[in-house]
């Protein structure tokens, strides 16, 4: 069948209201939340027989994630929170067994269907990750209140920053829903499932669309490498980044960033590369200079001795990032052409 679709599976555990209005999380698993083992096809295929008690969480993620669900507030808001993963449908009860271990709670999990892909003869979809991801997404939304603004969280590692900026802009409207097809094309997603793509937007109905998307930087070791990208989507050196950019949005506590900093400190990373880190954040205009000793405070009250050290003025070209209008595609020309 022409327009079939991207074989994803979803199970959804919570369904919001109709009015209801806020954030929504979408969370990758892959090397976001879990250390999976993408490098090779032997630690693609060894995926699906991990235990549970085996699958390793990246440092200060599940923290993170706790935070988010919790909110600003002092009492958790329960701000909804989905799990979107490449990884075969077979892998559900492990990895949500694994989330229970983290004490994350949450909404939803969609799964790639292997399987499926597989008895299709289509074996390119294995490792094919813009189409089932945005396919995932607009299945996603197309269950979502209109009041929803969704905050994407994904890494470096494969086309999350490419596929979150397209979803992003064809949600609202800055790249037309009659040229979605041709942009896929250009990034590798198959003729079938770029019309499936094109059909799944034209029949969502108008709605708040992406607040922002934040990437884990593991791959690139330059945090410039996202100029292009911001404001819309914003690489981020792990959880701590991460967790301040959501503290300045207004949604985590300050007292949340004491908590991600701590959990990093137990799982290893010194102070110093906490520093480094809030470092970088001021060079990239990402904090402002009253909240860093705001920041330092919070570290210390949760066990971890940042020193202070002199802040740089932030880069021009970062400064720049952050006055660009949000109504600018999100994609880099390179992936979206004339």
């Amino acid at each position: 069948m022409a327009l079939s679709g991207y074989p994803i599976d979803r199970a959804s555990y919570r369904t919001l209201d109709p009015d209801w209005e806020g954030e929504v999380v979408i969370a990758d698993i892959d090397r976001t939340y879990l250390a999976t083992r993408f490098s090779s096809m032997k630690g693609m295929l060894r995926i699906p027989f991990e235990r549970a008690a085996q699958k390793r969480d990246i440092e200060g993620m599940a923290r993170l994630l706790r935070e988010l669900r919790r909110g600003p507030g002092r009492m958790t808001r329960d701000t909804p929170l989905f799990f979107l993963s490449a990884s075969p449908k077979q892998l559900r009860p492990v990895i949500e067994r694994k989330m229970g271990l983290d004490g994350i709670s949450f909404d939803g999990t969609t799964f790639k269907d292997w399987g499926r892909v597989l008895r299709a003869g289509r074996p390119k979809r294995i490792t094919e990750q813009i189409g089932f991801k945005l396919t995932a997404l607009l299945t996603s939304r197309s269950h979502m209140p209109l009041g929803a603004h969704e905050l994407l969280l994904g890494d470096d590692l494969e086309t999350d920053p490419i596929t979150y900026g397209l979803y992003a802009d064809v949600l609202a409207g800055r790249i037309p829903t009659s040229d979605l097809a041709r942009v896929l094309r250009r990034n590798g997603v198959g003729h079938a499932d770029a019309a499936h793509i094109e059909r799944l937007r034209r029949e969502l109905q108008p709605g708040r669309g992406v607040r922002k998307a934040c990437i884990r930087l593991e791959r690139h070791q330059d945090s410039d490498d996202f100029l292009e990208f911001g404001p819309g989507v914003i690489g981020c050196r792990g959880a701590f980044q991460m967790v301040v950019v959501h503290w300045r949005m207004g949604l985590v506590s300050l007292s949340g960033v004491g908590r991600v900093a701590a959990a990093l400190a137990a799982r290893g990373v010194s102070p110093d590369s906490l520093g480094r880190r809030m470092h970088d954040l001021r060079r990239r205009a990402m904090i402002d200079a009253e909240q860093v000793p705001q920041v330092l405070q919070t570290v210390r009250e949760h066990g971890v001795e940042m020193e202070e050290q002199p802040m740089p003025d932030p880069d021009a070209r970062w400064v720049k990032v952050w006055q660009r209008s949000e109504d600018r595609v999100w994609t880099p020309e390179a992936y979206v052409g004339s």
